[in-house]
């Protein structure tokens, strides 16, 4: 059951590197099918007759053919087409022939382990008649077009795998199977156009037709299908591909005018405050990605897929800062443990064509099934490009059967998702980031975050920011900052995140990268703040309560600050950001993408003019020791007060969750006294 899924999945997913699968001919309906199948796969096709002909035009695995073929009134165009069905049976319908009515050409294979067009690596050319084994001579299938016919008709050549016995008449739906259109349009003369391609430094920039790259200058007929593709030279990354000076993010080009091709690429830093989740050509680790396990929201049978053991949140939120280095693959998803990153799992949010996709599955609601969805959600109009940096959340609601896709904050996705909602599979499964060894799209991050619940859009602009270490509902936190080697210590609670090779998984682990590779972050403000002007008072700036340095200060656009008092003698009367005071002082400053200033007053602290008394108070096995008469206000890393202890002994093992180190000020009738602590 396991290898049956995730092969159709990957098929459905991956293969469609010619259009969007099941997209049908412009005029024309598409079949349905009770289920999408792998029971045959088109090898190559050529033709002869036509204006432009096909020469061994490959890589057709699911979905309408973008490629338009152009043939004169009266031409006979003849096909020549390698196959293997692998169980199923092959058909040809056209509407080419006399007249639009949609007519059987052609069928062939026989269902079984002995089909003779089983043939995945070379194919079987397929002839005419219908004999499941054809003769040498047999006649190949063509389509004869009328001599009258006008410039601009169209026509339909549909090919259809399907695992039926017998495909003898067109039907609108057909069992298990794919289908693939060619559009065929009537000219009587074909227009040809240029394409240029500079020559780029730092990398290469390749246009194919079908397999064969294209000189610049070259001219192509109109409707050609062309793949682009950039590729950095080691240590570099690529800025944009552009096409007549315009960002041009699609993988494939179909001729209509002159093109003029370019693409730009640059320096790769090698250090920085992000993470490189790498791809084969970049870094020192080759492919590698951040993974941690699925069992922060709860824990789960997986030698059953018992769905009654399964007690994972269905109803979360999965973000990062993150920033592609292509225009097409997947940045973040949700895998089994025990396979190489790939969108076979249960879903990748990534892009498609540079607009935000999610390829996913859905859980089918009262059992272990996951079936794949086999188009993916696709934005209309949200784009993430190559160096830029995007808070992207993925928030799904099982409840509510929905999940949605965010950008900084602003949604970008919104899709409703049949049965059970959006699946986790029951395998042992880990939430990852970065590369895959099929799309091969390294990426850069910076933060992760995964919530135990949905968060609203409100919620989600404020997590942009970073979340509080006591946020309710947090259960994953991680930053470049908290790497130990390759791993990566969870802020949040105890599951760390590994940096990982892809690579053969041995005792049910993967190897481990040697060293995280860094690289440059996105990009950074400039945060003044004044010195008090009391000899005895300070302050520090706290990002993740690190302070951020001497002003002025580089800081991480949308990122919470935090105001620290370090001395003892006076406390703050106020702290204004660009001249307006916060209502609160521990309250986060909000850096967006602007300078800012940062302005703090101070004032004498209660009763501290005449102190001259010495007190001493101690921390010991989760017990906090003080002078008789003194009261104790303990705080969090990010200096928000928790709790008081007013005893000479308190018993501190009932902190909140997430305070890994305390600081303690203590306050009675003439002194007071601070120091940290580790709450182990």
């Amino acid at each position: 059951m396991k290898k049956n899924y995730l092969f159709t999945l990957a098929a459905l997913l991956l293969g469609s590197t010619i259009a969007n699968a099941q997209k049908p001919l412009d005029g024309y309906e598409a079949p349905s099918f009770t289920a999408p199948g792998n029971c045959g796969k088109v090898i190559s096709l050529s033709t002869s007759g036509a204006l432009e002909n096909y020469t061994d035009l490959k890589d057709l695995t699911t979905g309408k053919i973008e490629q338009e073929l152009f043939v004169a009134p009266g031409a006979k165009v003849k096909f020549s087409i390698k196959i293997t069905t692998y169980w199923g049976r092959f058909a040809i319908f056209t509407d080419a022939n006399s007249s639009k009515e949609i007519t059987r050409l052609l069928q062939c294979g026989v269902p079984g382990p002995s089909n003779p067009y089983n043939d995945e690596t070379n194919g079987v050319l397929v002839h005419a008649e219908d004999n499941p084994n054809p003769t040498p001579d047999g006649t190949l299938p063509s389509i004869t077009i009328p001599q009258d016919a006008a410039e601009g008709t169209v026509y339909l050549f549909r090919m259809i795998f399907t695992t039926m016995d017998d495909i003898n008449t067109y039907a609108p739906s057909f069992k298990e199977g794919i289908y693939h259109d060619i559009k065929i349009t009537v000219k009587n003369n074909i227009q040809r156009y240029t394409i240029n391609i500079a020559t780029p430094e730092n990398g290469t920039l390749t246009i194919k037709n079908g397999e064969t790259p294209i000189e610049s200058g070259a001219q192509v007929p109109e409707g050609t299908v062309l793949s682009v593709a950039a590729a950095p030279s080691t240590g570099y990354e690529l800025v944009s591909i552009k096409n007549n000076d315009e960002i041009y993010a699609s993988e494939t080009f179909v001729a209509s005018a002159d093109a003029n091709f370019a693409a730009q690429f640059k320096k790769l830093a090698s250090t920085g405050d992000a993470m490189l989740m790498s791809a084969p050509g970049y870094g020192e680790a080759g492919d590698c990605q951040l993974r941690f396990s699925d069992t922060v929201l709860g824990s789960h049978n997986t030698d059953k897929n018992q769905v009654e053991s399964d007690q994972r949140s269905r109803n979360y939120t999965f973000s990062a800062w993150i920033s592609p280095m292509g225009y097409n693959g997947v940045l973040m998803g949700h895998v089994q443990n025990s396979i190489t990153w790939a969108v076979e799992g249960s879903y990748g949010v990534g892009v498609k064509d540079g607009k935000l996709a999610v390829w996913y599955r859905k859980w089918d609601g009262n059992s272990t099934g996951c079936p794949g969805v086999p188009t993916p959600a696709v934005s209309e109009n949200t784009t993430l490009y190559p160096g830029e940096f995007a808070f992207i959340s993925l928030v799904t609601s099982n409840d509510g059967r929905t999940f949605k896709v965010y950008k900084n904050g602003e949604e970008a996705i919104s899709q409703e998702v049949e049965d059970g909602g959006l699946a986790l599979l029951y395998d042992a499964c880990d939430f990852a980031i970065g590369d895959s060894k099929y799309n091969k799209m390294p990426c850069k991050v910076e933060e992760v975050q995964l919530w135990n619940k949905t968060l609203t859009p409100e919620e989600i602009e404020a997590s942009m920011f970073g979340p509080k270490a006591d946020a309710e509902g947090l259960v994953a936190h991680y930053l470049p900052e908290s790497a130990d080697a390759t791993t990566v210590e969870n802020l949040a609670g105890d599951i760390d995140a590994y940096y990982r090779k892809n690579g053969t998984v041995t005792s049910g682990n993967f190897p481990i990268a040697d060293a995280l590779q860094k690289t440059n972050g996105r990009s950074t403000v400039e945060v003044t703040y004044n010195t008090p002007v009391e000899e005895e008072a300070a302050y520090e700036l706290r990002r993740f309560d690190v302070a951020i340095g001497e002003s002025p200060a580089p800081v991480k656009t949308y990122s919470n600050l935090y105001a620290v008092n370090l001395g003892e003698k006076y406390k703050f009367a106020s702290v204004s950001v660009n001249d307006t005071p916060l209502e609160n002082i521990n309250d986060p400053i909000k850096v967006t993408d602007q300078n800012l200033t940062v302005n703090a007053t101070f004032e004498l602290a209660t009763g501290i003019e005449d102190v001259t008394a010495e007190a001493t108070a101690y921390y010991n096995d989760k017990v906090l020791y003080m002078p008789q008469g003194a009261t104790a206000v303990i705080y969090n890393l990010l200096g928000t007060a928790v709790a008081e202890a007013t005893e000479m002994t308190t018993n501190l093992e009932n902190l909140p969750a997430g305070i890994s180190f305390i600081w303690l000020r203590f306050r009675w009738a003439k002194t007071q006294q601070s120091f940290a602590s580790k709450n182990n």
